[in-house]
């Protein structure tokens, strides 16, 4: 019997574990590794004579902030001229054409200026927030659970936001995996809407 299997990554949450544990952003070298062990973990826990097979990755993100904006200071900052920008393209870029991978991107909205509470002293640092991407994954856990496009989806993730479509999967007969990629403080809602915690 053959199961398959959709892997769909809250890229915010993954870059920023992906930088714990190893000390930088993610680039596309990392992908395959990522998904595969992910596979791998998934195997272990199915029943001998069944198979695992990808189904599709599934990557959401939001587009890099790329106007200009200025600061309190009077200083004008163009965002499309950082480092940042240029990665996050690039990675985009790459994640395009990686096999079984689709993208979804939302937006990344400027709501102004914050005072950098590490150091207040500093010059204020940009308050960027993330628009439609937590709904866009709860609209593809949704259509894949509703139309039986897959029987199991991982869940690379934390945030307990997507513990209503978790449930809907679960009604659906869907096995829900949750990955954490070592973090600690994940919320117990979550996990009980978890069918395996890797």
């Amino acid at each position: 019997m053959h199961f398959k299997t959709a892997i769909l990554i809250d890229a915010g949450f993954y870059k920023t574990q992906h930088k714990i544990a190893k000390g930088k952003f993610p680039t596309i070298s990392d992908m395959k590794p990522f998904t595969d062990s992910i596979m791998a973990k998934v195997q272990q826990l199915t029943d001998k004579g069944c198979v695992d097979m990808l189904y599709r990755i599934y990557y959401y993100d939001c587009r890099p902030y790329g106007d200009a904006q200025k600061r309190p200071d009077g200083i004008t900052v163009d965002f499309s001229a950082s480092k940042t920008f240029t990665a996050a393209n690039n990675f985009h870029r790459d994640l395009k054409t990686h096999p079984q991978l689709a993208l979804r991107l939302g937006e990344l909205s400027f709501d102004g200026w914050k005072i950098n509470p590490k150091n207040p002293n500093d010059l204020p640092i940009p308050d960027f927030k993330q628009k439609s991407v937590d709904m866009k994954i709860g609209l593809d856990i949704a259509w894949m659970s509703s139309k039986r496009i897959v029987d199991k989806l991982v869940l690379v993730t934390a945030d307990s936001d997507f513990v209503s479509p978790m449930k809907l999967a679960r009604k659906e007969g869907i096995l829900v995996y949750l990955e954490t990629m070592g973090q600690k403080a994940v919320k117990m809602n979550l996990k009980e809407h978890a069918d395996f915690i890797l």
